[in-house]
This record gives C-alpha cells, sequence and structure tokens, in this order.
C-alpha cells in the first residue's frame, strides 16, 4: 500500500513544479482556443489591437475577462509569447481538414491559411469595410479577429490595423 500512496505524492509534486515552470497557469486552456491565437497574432502585430479587444470581450465573455484581469501578467505573457512549438503545425492541418472538406482546392490551401465560410452578411460588412478604402483580405483578418463585430473591426482598421503600411 505505501508504494502506491508514495506514487500519488510524487505525481502531485511533478504536477506542482510543472505550474511552477510556467507550463500550466490558470489560464493554460486559452492557448487551444482559435479566437486567442488570432488575437495574440492580432496583438503581436500592433499592440494598440488589445484594448479594443478586450472590450469586445467585456461584452462577448464577461467571465473570460474577468479571469484575464485577475491573472493580468500570466495573460500578456501568453499573448506576447511565441506560438508554442507544433501550433503552426496545428493550424497547418486544420487548414488542410477544412480544405479538404471544402473540396474544390486544387492541393488545398498554402501552408498558414485557414479556409472560413464566410456569410452573405459576412460578405456584406467586408464590403462595407473595404469602402473604408482597406485591402479585402485586412478587412477579413480583422472582421474575423473582432469576432466578426463590423463597427469593432472598423475601429481597428481605422487605427492602424495590423501594423501594415506605416
Amino acid at each position: 500500500g505505501g508504494a502506491a500512496a508514495g506514487g500519488a505524492g510524487a505525481g502531485a509534486g511533478a504536477a506542482a513544479g510543472g505550474g511552477a515552470g510556467g507550463e500550466a497557469g490558470p489560464l493554460d486552456f486559452l492557448r487551444g482556443n482559435p479566437q486567442f491565437q488570432l488575437l495574440r497574432r492580432a496583438v503581436q502585430a500592433n499592440p494598440d489591437i488589445l484594448a479594443p479587444m478586450l472590450q469586445e470581450l467585456r461584452k462577448q465573455n464577461p467571465g473570460l475577462l474577468q479571469q484575464i484581469s485577475a491573472h493580468q501578467q500570466e495573460f500578456m505573457r501568453m499573448v506576447m509569447e511565441a506560438p508554442p512549438e507544433g501550433e503552426d503545425e496545428q493550424m497547418e492541418q486544420m487548414a488542410q481538414l477544412l480544405g479538404g472538406m471544402g473540396g474544390g482546392g486544387a492541393g488545398g490551401l498554402p501552408p498558414g491559411m485557414v479556409q472560413i465560410e464566410l456569410s452573405e452578411a459576412d460578405d456584406a460588412a467586408i464590403q462595407r469595410l473595404q469602402g473604408l478604402g482597406f485591402e479585402r483580405d485586412a478587412c477579413i483578418e480583422a472582421y474575423l479577429a473582432c469576432d466578426r463585430n463590423e463597427e469593432v473591426a472598423a475601429n481597428f482598421l481605422l487605427e492602424g490595423g495590423f501594423g501594415g503600411d506605416e
């Protein structure tokens, strides 16, 4: 009986040690969230976007914002860190899966590209954003990064977007 108890204790100690190493923090669940990955890319390209995106998050998911507020340093560290090893690979695999579901594309999408279905309403919103004088790709990225909120995406683009051509 003693060996089993010792094993469990060692496991718990290892888990606690892992947390201290910065592996499993309170916000770790975000790492697997595609919206967080978009936000991280957007913020790394343009740190000014973080505040409007967090304001939007307050409306969309107040509970999550509370967790982020409670662990701001952890959140900022996660936002500014390089994507975890293999994340690009995962994104690529996801892109291939999504590309495969679409069926039409010969050879699928270029690495790092993800095929996203846009509704007619989405497309109309993106066209209105383009009407502000922005490239379609930038409009689509901003629109999706801002959780399909046209107003937030417009503000994002007008405030310098992803830092494209300064």
